[in-house]
């Protein structure tokens, strides 16, 4: 695998600052699963099985099934054409999902856009005054990347993140982007 390199250097493949120290998620989800499994908690979530941050057992199913690493980028046009939004985020110390990987297929992408949106700017994106990412989007289409971010964006940056989905879903995304200065 070639991701097993990376693995024997004790650091975690979804956020790169820190060392990997619980296994092969390296988080300590032990908390979430405790909040989780309280009767009164599933309760109210309509649900009486036990809670487990990853279970292996379905993940193979899923690998047995067909439905394991299937690429869905080449649905995106469709989406686009369809009128639909679509944005691609990724936190700037994430190894395994990175964020220049991540920028590079979405300029690959074959579209009727794809000219605009790699010739679109990658503007400073301003969380309460403060630049937070660089946003790159045209004709509906969008890529984040987030500073100071891992695997999980809205774990590592939950002000962006919360206020990047806010931007999303009403449209606003490019209000709290700032064009970078030309010097002519």
């Amino acid at each position: 695998m070639a991701i097993l390199p990376y693995k024997f250097t004790g650091k975690n493949p979804y956020d790169m600052r820190i060392p990997c120290e619980h296994g092969n998620l390296c988080y300590d989800f032990d908390a979430i699963g405790t909040y989780l499994n309280q009767p009164e908690v599933q309760k109210e979530l309509g649900v009486s099985k036990k809670w487990g941050s990853c279970n292996y057992a379905v993940n193979l199913l899923f690998a047995q099934a067909g439905d394991w690493m299937k690429n869905y980028q080449g649905l995106i046009p469709d989406l686009l054409a369809d009128g639909i939004k679509v944005l691609i985020y990724a936190g700037d110390c994430d190894y395994i999902c990175n964020w220049l990987g991540n920028m590079k297929w979405t300029q690959k992408l074959d579209w009727p856009h794809r000219e605009e949106f790699v010739a679109a700017p990658n503007n400073d994106y301003k969380v309460n005054g403060e630049v937070m990412a660089k946003l790159r989007t045209s004709n509906g289409f969008s890529f984040m990347q987030v500073f100071n971010a891992g695997h999980m964006v809205p774990m590592d940056q939950p002000a962006v993140a919360l206020q990047m989905v806010k931007d999303f879903t009403t449209g606003s995304l490019a209000e709290h982007a700032a064009v970078e200065d030309l010097l002519v």
